[in-house]
């Protein structure tokens, strides 16, 4: 085998391989000898049969086809194996020559970019304590209280603390407002979850009541297509009903199962919390650390790691939408933008997360952190078990060696992370 590589440009090169009338002959015989132990054929036992017979059995054409594609993976894997660039995909094979005494074929490589990071120790970020309040306890358990609420129809005046369920339709100027239209729509009184000043009109107002009135949304109102306009309101009581909350005390704190009195139910209530703003501290950490190395350091980041990581963001919101029962189309639409627009705006964060991978990279292959063969094939284990329970895929539909690469990178980027941290925590 002979493999000669050419650059294109600056991450871009081609590499061509070349195979001679033996090596061919190997692989055929190879594919030869596997179709024999596979395949039963009248009057000889399995594996035992003859080479032509196999043949006129399977046909000349599968056996060439399935040697090409032997030969082409093997030898493109070989060939790979030797290169000193650093290889992040392999595409557009293109078969020049295939003949009985020589194969030729082509294929397209894209590099990792070169990369220079700042030296680690330069980069220092202050650590932050995770402190949990008293209110933020007292919130939380109050949370859990209304939760276990009871709720009773009732036919007096809607006060504030009442749940109702309301149909309702906006209109700006005789036009509909996009998300303007509901049915049974729930909502707590005085919780102020929609726009100013909607929730008292529903005040003293009881089921089966209708209204119009008319309110100005704020100039700085989230929905920036009715923000500082006069929006008309026509609403429908289609249920009121009182919240009857249970008490804070110990029999309710029993009640839930784990708890003996209301300070054990607060002492978990404040693990919690806390773990979560543990958590939330050391994604902010990570954050801040790479984007004082993204800062102090020189990427050159290629074109089409970009164009990449912009389809890829594009694809997963458009799934979240569809989740959602929205298209992208039409969500590009609202906004008076097409898809090239939406690529414009997000192209900075793309830039970004490229950029940060790249770092994780580059500090990994640096120091060597890689995880055990033993913690990988655990996680494949954990992943594997868990897309299986939850009903994501049957055990024989999964793709193990996928699954594995990605555990592999997860727990690459985990110990980086951890490294990373301890150089430049503080």
């Amino acid at each position: 085998m002979e493999s000669s590589l050419k650059k294109i440009d600056k991450n871009n090169y081609k590499l061509t391989v070349e195979l001679g009338k033996e090596e061919l002959a190997i692989y055929v015989k190879k594919t030869e000898d596997s179709v024999i132990q596979e395949i039963k054929i009248d009057g000889f036992r399995k594996g035992k049969a003859p080479r032509d017979a196999v043949r006129k059995q399977v046909g000349e054409q599968y056996i060439l086809e399935q040697a090409l594609e032997d030969a082409v993976q093997s030898s493109l894997k070989r060939a790979l194996s030797e290169q000193e660039v650093e290889i992040i995909n392999v595409s557009d094979l293109n078969i020049q020559e295939n003949t009985a005494s020589k194969l030729v074929y082509t294929v397209s490589l894209r590099t990792f970019p070169q990369i220079t990071i700042v030296d680690l120790s330069k980069i220092k970020v202050s650590k932050k304590d995770a402190v949990v309040s008293d209110k933020e306890i007292d919130e939380a358990a109050n949370y859990i209280i209304t939760s276990r609420s009871v709720f009773i129809d009732k036919e007096e005046p809607i006060e504030k603390g009442d749940k109702v369920e309301i149909d309702f339709e906006v209109t700006s100027g005789g036009l509909p407002v996009e998300g303007g239209v509901s049915k049974n729509h729930p909502l707590i009184v005085g919780d102020n979850k929609f726009i100013p000043g909607f929730e008292d009109q529903l005040l003293g107002m009881k089921n089966g009541e209708s209204k119009k009135f008319m309110l100005k949304a704020p100039k700085e109102y989230f929905h920036n297509s009715v923000a500082g306009k006069d929006l008309d309101f026509d609403i429908k009581i289609v249920k009121a009903q009182k919240i009857k909350k249970p008490v804070l005390d110990d029999n309710f704190a029993k009640s839930l199962g784990r708890f003996q009195n209301v300070e054990e139910l607060k002492e978990n209530i404040k693990k919690g919390i806390l773990e979560e703003k543990k958590i939330e501290e050391r994604q902010r950490l990570r954050l801040e650390v790479l984007s004082q190395i993204l800062k102090q350091s020189k990427i050159e980041l290629p074109k089409d790691m970009i164009d990449d990581k912009l389809s890829e963001m594009i694809v997963g919101f458009d799934n979240d939408l569809h989740a959602k029962g929205m298209e992208l189309s039409f969500y590009l639409a609202h906004l008076n933008k097409n898809e090239d627009e939406l690529r414009k705006d997000w192209r900075p964060e793309a830039e970004k997360q490229v950029s940060y991978s790249l770092i994780l990279r580059k500090v990994a292959k640096d120091n060597n952190i890689v995880p055990s063969p033993q913690e990988v094939e655990d996680g494949v284990s954990v992943m594997i078990q868990r897309m299986t329970l939850k009903g994501e895929a049957k055990p024989q539909d999964i793709d193990v060696d996928k699954v594995r690469e990605a555990i592999a990178a997860d727990l690459t980027n985990e110990k980086v992370f951890s490294y990373l941290e301890s150089k430049c925590a503080e």
